[in-house]
C-alpha cells in the first residue's frame, strides 16, 4: 500500500486554495494526497471529533505518512480560547500531542502574516498590491457599521471578483511559509 499525505483544514475555501496550489504548482496527482475538511475550526481542534478516530487508524496503518493542519487564526477578541494566533497555536500543538501525531504532523495558521490575525481571506488580502488592498479594506471599514455578518466572505468575494485571472498570488512572499509546509508534506 502506498501511503498518502493528509491535509486537514476547516472548509471549502481552504480546500480550493490547497487543491489549486498542489495541482497547479506542484503537479501532484490526487492519489498522493487527500484533503479532509472538518467544517469548522472548533471541529478541527477537537481531538474527540468522530473523524479523528478514523484518521488515527489510517495513520497507524501507514495509509498516511504525514499530516498538515491548515486553519484560521481568527481574532482573540471573538474567541478567548481558540481565537488569535497564540491561542490557535497552543490548541493545535495540544491536538497533535493528544492524537499521537508528534513527528508526523505540522500546522499552518492562516492569517495576515503581519498582524497574525484573521483567516485565509486576510492572507489573500495581504498578498494584493497596496492600492488594491486599501480599496478592499476601505470597503470593509465602510460596511462594518451595517451589521455585515462576516467580513471574510466579503473579502473573499471581492478578491475573486477583482482578480479573476490569478485568484491566488502564490509567488508573493506571504505564501512562503505555507509553501514550505506543503513541501515538507511531500518530502
Amino acid at each position: 500500500m502506498v501511503s498518502k499525505v493528509l491535509i486537514i483544514c476547516e472548509g471549502g475555501d481552504d480546500v480550493g486554495l490547497l487543491n489549486r496550489y498542489i495541482k497547479e504548482y506542484l503537479e501532484y496527482a490526487k492519489t498522493t494526497f487527500q484533503i479532509e475538511p472538518m467544517c469548522s475550526k472548533s471541529f478541527l481542534l477537537d481531538a474527540g471529533h468522530s473523524s479523528y478516530s478514523k484518521i488515527k487508524a489510517q495513520v497507524e496503518t501507514r495509509q498516511y505518512s504525514k499530516v498538515l493542519f491548515v486553519f484560521d487564526s481568527d481574532f482573540a477578541q471573538n474567541d478567548a480560547q481558540s481565537g488569535g494566533y497564540i491561542n490557535s497555536e497552543i490548541k493545535i500543538r495540544s491536538l497533535i500531542q493528544q492524537l499521537g501525531f508528534k513527528g508526523i504532523a505540522d500546522y499552518y495558521i492562516c492569517c495576515d502574516p503581519i498582524t497574525k490575525n484573521g483567516n485565509l481571506e486576510h492572507l489573500l488580502l495581504s498578498s494584493v498590491e497596496q492600492d488594491k488592498r486599501s480599496c478592499i479594506e476601505n470597503f470593509i471599514d465602510c460596511i462594518q457599521g451595517m451589521n455585515a455578518e462576516s467580513n471574510k466572505k466579503i473579502i473573499f468575494a471581492a478578491y475573486q471578483t477583482i482578480f479573476k485571472e490569478a485568484p491566488y498570488n502564490f509567488d508573493h512572499p506571504n505564501f512562503d511559509e505555507l509553501k514550505q509546509k506543503i513541501a515538507w508534506l511531500f518530502s
